[in-house]
């Protein structure tokens, strides 16, 4: 008598090339780390509030340390942004500080330690994903101000016509027109602003923490800003407004504070946003 086979076959958990699988990284105690979304997720208003008392919360725990990366950035900003050409350079490695910045946050909130080389750290593993990141950016710019620039150039032929005997239009026909073209500029203004802020913001860390090319991190960027335009767009009332009265208040000594914390809201967004384990609550 014939016995027949029923048992399920094996599963290998070998890859087809005969390597084990990728298991998703851990911490130092098993924990899994903050893996990336395949797609944005989208928060609450109040996550505009929270990605600043994360970001406070970061420094607080860490306080001399970031004090100490702020006081360095800002030297070397100050340095270096007072030297011709020299300050074009600056410009062109601004987002490889804003990248180490970024590194530096990840490694305290994920359990290993924040040091304070870690300002410099994107210098030698991402420097030139993030100067093409900026070159784009500064691309985008040049073309998102071209129609401002023309609107500016009517104006001023429209304007010095004003003395002109001969002209065929009243100064009450040219003032209504600048006042258009005026609003106008202010909305074109406004409009690149929005469009230059979401194709960068969450593009440094995408490029540092998961590798992502930087065309592909400014699609992934601006698609998690628009899926979050409210929480963003109180962030970005917010944090200027409280950056302006703190350093009034404290006779410039809180942008010692301001500068890393701004900085480090690039990482607190992120992962909100972008990861699996979200710092504030959803």
């Amino acid at each position: 008598m014939s016995i027949s086979n029923n048992s399920s076959p094996n599963v290998s958990l070998q890859k087809s090339n005969g390597l084990p699988p990728e298991l998703p990284p851990t911490d130092d105690y098993g924990q899994l780390l903050p893996q990336l979304l395949s797609e944005p997720r989208a928060g609450r208003v109040g996550w505009g509030v929270s990605w600043i008392t994360n970001a406070l919360s970061i420094f607080k725990d860490n306080f001399l340390l970031w004090l100490g990366i702020g006081v360095v950035y800002l030297i070397i900003a100050m340095v270096m942004s007072a030297m011709p050409i020299i300050n074009f350079v600056f410009s062109l490695i601004s987002f490889v500080f804003v990248g180490g910045i970024i590194k530096g946050a990840d490694a305290q909130v994920t359990g290993k330690e924040l040091r304070f080389d870690h300002l410099f750290s994107a210098f030698s593993t991402h420097l030139l994903p993030l100067i093409v990141l900026f070159v784009l950016y500064m691309a985008a710019l040049i073309i998102a101000f071209i129609p401002i620039g023309i609107i500016l150039i009517v104006v001023s032929h429209v304007m010095g016509g004003i003395g002109n005997v001969d002209s065929m239009m009243t100064a009450e026909q040219i003032g209504a027109g600048s006042i258009i073209a005026i609003l106008l500029v202010l909305l074109f203004s406004m409009i690149a602003f929005f469009f230059l802020f979401v194709m960068v913001w969450f593009a440094p860390a995408l490029i540092v923490l998961h590798n992502i090319a930087p065309t592909e991190a400014m699609k992934m960027s601006v698609k998690g800003c628009l899926k979050n335009i409210l929480p963003l767009f109180v962030f970005s009332l917010l944090l200027p407004l409280l950056a302006l009265l703190s350093i009034l208040f404290t006779l410039g000594f809180a942008i010692l504070v301001v500068v890393p914390v701004g900085m480090i809201t690039y990482y607190t967004s992120y992962r909100d946003v972008w990861t699996d384990q979200p710092l504030s609550d959803i």
